[in-house]
């Protein structure tokens, strides 16, 4: 199924116009409309205009595993994401801005990631709030500079474990696009603790009292140590701004009026699915995710983040991944009857995966992921709705990192066993393989377009990989498009052409400023075989020639 694309806008007013392109999103096909507008693509969503101070929002953990668990929240229609421009890309915004997909990072820039200085200034840590409830013991503390940090720490019996996670998805979720804080592997004596007049710690009962030492010990007594007597943690700077609350992934915030796409239609979120089958992100739920308000410029707007990667690839934060994380549901009515019906006769083939003992870097395999089967904690509405064209778009990415630059960013979480780091890699590599593998072969994948000498050049990607043979040609059908009333006129037979780059056609290389033009591009098969699906370009006549302005994929 091909959906015709709701492109962003650029805007005087975001709001009203984010409505009104709502509203057009939201209607049934069939009406004419303008399609392309003078200034697409929209690079840029300008989503970071001045707004009054929203009020910070409460999440229950355990509602929103309910809700999603057992309803179904947000718009689950099948529709193309209401935030992509005509191309079919995300636009930077506050919540994401295009890195490595866009641009090949440098290998130091990968390796910083988010990181813009060292991690906690030396001298004394003063503790401002100590966190001993729950299962994830910790610290807030603040440095001889000011700078706040979170505490975070391996569980006892996986020194590195969640630590080297943590680091580790920070590094590539950013450099993907998403806004995550600053994470930095530290190592510290307990003497270097000192405890703020004002500290507090919430203790098992939920209730907030005065912090002491004894109160240090037993947070520490919980949590693996290095063995000499010192600690590793995850350093975590807290984000600047004003904390506003986690966002969910469906419906929009509604306090926030630069906030207008629903969230279970936003393309960054939809294909944050196929990255976190990827990394084995299991924990990607709201509670996991921070608005927060920022002042940038003289104006006040809400930055949206991702935060705690602490279970993610082989790490459950608190102990190794279990064999289910990606493979099902914390609750999935099915299964549970099913198992209950056969007296637990039944059951699931990957409850008898071995892994390799790795403690520093928990559970995580390569063989048996499938990643159109990966699912996280609970149901997701943003993944749920995830569409073929969604995870494409995600599947350049992960693609886009080699195995050199994974080496690279896995080496930064600083894991002491050669072997386990190898392995780890090897996982990474190898599910990113399987990743590009399916989502680049759901749809036709011809891309990186561009108008040069010979014509139009483009890249097969899933030829590229090895995913794919090369095609014995491309079929291409050339068309006059009427802008104004989504029409296409047929100017040409259908041509065979065996590769890139793409002839022009006379009729559209010498058409008047302003004009627009259509090409159909289908991978030739030969006979009986499988049709394939096609891209659809769109091309407006600029004073400098042809310029690209839409691409469409068949579904």
């Amino acid at each position: 199924m091909c959906f015709k694309k709701q492109g962003v806008r650029s805007q005087k007013s975001r709001s009203w116009l984010g409505s009104v392109l709502l509203a057009m999103a939201m209607a049934p096909a069939g009406g004419v409309a303008q399609k392309f507008l003078p200034d697409d693509p929209i690079p840029l969503d300008r989503d970071d205009r001045n707004i009054p101070a929203p009020r910070r929002h409460k999440l229950s953990d355990y509602y929103d595993f309910l809700q999603n668990s057992f309803g179904s929240p947000g718009d689950r229609r099948p529709r193309t994401a209401m935030n992509v421009n005509t191309l079919g890309e995300t636009p930077d915004s506050a919540w994401f801005t295009n890195r490595h997909g866009r641009r090949r990072l440098p290998i130091d820039e990968l390796v910083r990631g988010p990181d813009r200085g060292s991690g906690p200034a030396d001298g004394p840590w003063k503790i401002v709030k100590g966190k001993n409830e729950g299962v994830t013991p910790g610290f807030r503390i603040e440095d001889s500079r000011g700078d706040r940090y979170a505490i975070k720490f391996d569980p006892r019996g996986n020194l590195e474990m969640a630590t080297s996670a943590d680091v580790i998805g920070t590094k590539f979720l950013h450099a993907i696009g998403y806004n995550v804080p600053e994470n930095y592997i530290v190592y510290f004596w307990p003497g270097r603790l000192e405890l703020a007049d004002d500290a507090t710690i919430t203790d098992t009962l939920g209730r907030e009292r005065r912090m002491d030492r004894i109160d240090i010990q037993q947070v520490l007594n919980r949590v693996a140590s290095v063995g000499d007597g010192s600690y590793r943690a995850v350093a975590s700077k807290i984000l600047p701004g004003e904390d506003l609350g986690p966002f969910r992934y469906y419906g929009t915030r509604p306090d926030d009026p630069n906030d207008v796409f629903p969230h279970e239609h936003r393309r960054e979120l939809r294909g944050l699915r196929a990255f976190s089958a990827w990394l084995n992100h299991d924990d990607s739920r709201s509670i996991n995710t921070l608005d927060m308000l920022v002042t940038e410029g003289g104006r006040q707007f809400v930055r949206h983040h991702l935060i705690d990667f602490g279970s993610i690839l082989g790490s459950g934060s608190v102990s190794e991944q279990k064999p289910r994380a990606g493979n099902e549901y914390v609750w999935e009515a099915g299964i549970a009857f099913t198992r209950l019906a056969t007296f637990g006769l039944w059951d699931r083939s990957w409850i008898l995966m071995n892994y390799p003992r790795h403690p520093s870097i928990g559970k995580i395999e390569a063989e048996r992921f499938r990643p159109e089967l990966w699912k996280p904690e609970y149901p997701n509405p943003a993944f749920v709705n995830c569409l073929p064209e969604d995870a494409y778009w995600a599947a350049k990415i992960v693609m886009a990192f080699s195995d050199e630059e994974i080496r690279a960013v896995v080496n930064t979480s600083r894991i002491s066993d050669p072997r386990a780091e190898d392995y780890l890699i090897e996982c990474i590599r190898q599910r990113r393989d399987k990743a590009g593998r399916y989502w680049l072969t759901q749809v036709i994948s011809a891309d990186n377009f561009r108008i040069g000498a010979g014509g139009l050049h483009f890249e097969d990607l899933a030829v590229r990989y090895g995913f794919l043979k090369a095609p014995p040609g491309y079929v291409v059908t050339w068309y006059r498009y009427d802008n104004a009333r989504d029409r296409k006129v047929l100017l040409d037979r259908p041509r065979e052409y065996a590769a890139s780059p793409i002839p022009i056609l006379a009729e559209a290389g010498q058409g008047r400023p302003g004009e627009y033009f259509s090409l159909r591009l289908q991978r030739r098969v030969e006979e009986n075989a499988k049709i394939p699906k096609a891209a659809h370009l769109y091309f407006r006549r600029g004073a400098g020639g042809l310029e690209l302005v839409g691409i469409e994929r068949d579904e």
